[in-house]
């Protein structure tokens, strides 16, 4: 008779099975991919239909257009911010501005386009097609969910081509939500590497990730722009030889333009001088001018080209946001330089408006369109003055650059006269990064640096919380640190000779600025092959200086 098999091995064997089916099913589930789609409303942060996604750059902005008789706005603020700050709404007037080097085109909510829409509470709404039509971008308007696509910058840009049909996703990761799908031999922008994946930017504008595997290093070519010629201000020759050499001749009065030969005097190798000449008056835009023909006829027999200034550190309380909001005010001051210009004979306008605050920015952009397509037709060449970026990203260097024709950077005052703490006018470190970040906005070939003649001396009261401090030229300087048995050394993290010295009352301190400290800043401005240099201001300096600013300008 046959044995019976015992059913505990089976029920063991069975059981064993059933476990490492579901250790299987565990792993599967965990590892496998997820087949789910993100909601794509949800993505955009979209609330209804009413609402249209912005994205540019590669960036979803916070911002949300609207959507109005099947066409999306934008708020001229984020309009001006992210797509085209060449517009500029004139409040007063009602309308939106835009001007070319072929003149100024105008839109009203009233004028039947549809370009402009007003929201209940009196804010401006651009259309995308007006944008598009108008600015120097490329932009697609995508529906379902309603999203505009824009791209304003092309440069730094790397491409990755797509190996395979993949998904992008909202997160790196299997198991995160799919945000849309791409095909074989699509083109996506890259972002960031990340352990196996990598976020990307695609055409369509979502901005998720891919496994890595799935993209390859795409075409150079992928992301070439051309700008049409309707947007290129096509700029005044310097009629400077080499590079720019500017000095900034301060001019307080009609009598200091008798100054002009003493402070050429020793001068080698300055090709442009820069008078301090024009100034608001009054709130209605009329100019306080220093304008001399003399002036510029003796500079001219010097070789010297002539940069009139026209600057809002005069000390008049006179509000320069307020004038230029003022599109009549705006279109008299440039009338006043032309005007001035021509009959003293003038090279150049640079234009020093220190007080624009973050509000005003838009009315300052205009302003210099405005002026550059008056001087230009003048054949004068336009310079602007800019602090270093770190205090003043909203100047928006990169829509000045495409209409003035050199950014000065003024490569110093890293400490004041109003700094509670005391420290150098202009330290290497801090001029090497004025350049960088300029140099993110701003071509080369259109940077000029101003270093200082100046140096701030530092005067520190014990028992009192805020330091004194007093600028002096290069011989005052010195004569500080000697009265005051100040004996410095070479410091080269700052690039400069430094010092300090007590008395029983305080403690006195300096950053020279000398031979030694224009030659490292000078080195800076050869390393980044800048359109040449400026210097604040003429007869601070030792004659000394000038040989050596002439050498690194060749």
């Amino acid at each position: 008779m046959r044995k019976k098999k015992s059913p505990v091995p089976v029920a063991a064997g069975l059981l064993a099975a059933a476990v490492l089916v579901g250790i299987g099913g565990f792993a599967l589930n965990r590892y496998a991919p997820t087949g789910e789609h993100m909601d794509k409303m949800e993505y955009y942060g979209l609330t209804d239909e009413s609402q249209a996604a912005l994205v540019v750059d590669d960036q979803v902005l916070e911002s949300r257009g609207i959507v109005e008789n099947g066409s999306i706005y934008v708020d001229y603020r984020t309009a001006w911010d992210y797509f085209n700050s060449g517009f500029y709404w004139d409040a007063a007037q009602g309308q939106l501005m835009l001007t070319l080097p072929a003149g100024t085109s105008t839109w009203r909510a009233d004028d039947g386009t549809g370009a402009v829409i007003l929201g209940e509470d009196g804010t401006p709404y651009i259309s995308a097609e007006c944008i598009r039509e108008n600015s120097d971008i490329d932009m697609e308007i995508y529906q379902d969910p309603q999203r505009i696509v824009a791209r304003t910058r092309w440069e730094g840009l790397t491409p990755m081509t797509v190996t395979r049909d993949a998904q992008v996703r909202y997160r790196g990761g299997p198991k995160s939500e799919i945000l849309t799908q791409v095909s074989e031999g699509d083109t996506v922008v890259f972002l960031e590497d990340l352990d196996g994946w990598t976020r990307v930017s695609t055409a369509d504008g979502y901005v998720g990730y891919m496994q890595s595997e799935d993209l390859t290093e795409g075409s150079g070519e992928a992301f070439s722009h051309t700008t049409e010629e309707r947007f290129l201000f096509q700029g005044a020759a310097s009629g400077v030889e080499g590079k720019i050499n500017m000095g900034f001749h301060y001019i307080g009065s009609q009598d200091h333009n008798e100054t002009l030969s003493q402070v050429i005097a020793s001068a080698q190798g300055m090709n442009v001088i820069a008078p301090t000449w024009f100034s608001l008056q009054d709130s209605q835009g009329t100019l306080l001018s220093y304008g001399d023909r003399a002036y510029v006829d003796q500079a001219h027999s010097a070789g010297l080209r002539v940069w009139a200034v026209i600057g809002d550190v005069n000390g008049t309380d006179v509000s320069t946001g307020e004038v230029l909001a003022d599109t009549a005010k705006r279109t008299y001051i440039v009338q006043q330089l032309m005007q001035i210009a021509a009959e003293t004979g003038l090279d150049g306008i640079n234009v020093d408006f220190e007080s624009i605050r973050e509000e005003t920015a838009p009315q300052y952009l205009q302003f210099l369109k405005e002026l550059c397509a008056a001087a230009h037709a003048q054949g004068l060449v336009v310079s602007a003055d800019n602090f270093v970026p770190l205090y003043t990203k909203y100047y928006k260097r990169r829509e000045q650059a495409k209409t003035v024709d050199y950014i000065v950077i003024m490569g110093y005052d890293e400490h004041t006269a109003s700094s509670e703490e005391i420290g150098s006018v202009a330290s290497l470190p801090f001029v090497e990064q004025g350049i960088t970040d300029t140099l993110e906005e701003v071509p080369k070939e259109k940077v000029i640096n101003a270093i200082p003649f100046y140096t701030r001396a530092w005067t520190e009261v014990f028992g009192e919380a805020v330091p004194q401090s007093e600028a002096l030229g290069m011989d005052e300087a010195a004569a500080f640190a000697a009265e005051h048995g100040i004996v410095t050394s070479w410091d080269g993290a700052v690039g400069q000779n430094v010092g300090s010295a007590e008395s029983g009352e305080a403690r006195y301190s300096i950053w020279l600025e000398d031979e030694r400290s224009i030659e490292e800043k000078m080195k800076l401005i050869q390393k980044y092959d800048l359109a040449g240099a400026a210097q604040w201001r003429l007869g601070f300096e030792r004659a000394s200086v000038w040989p050596i600013i002439d050498q690194y300008l060749q």
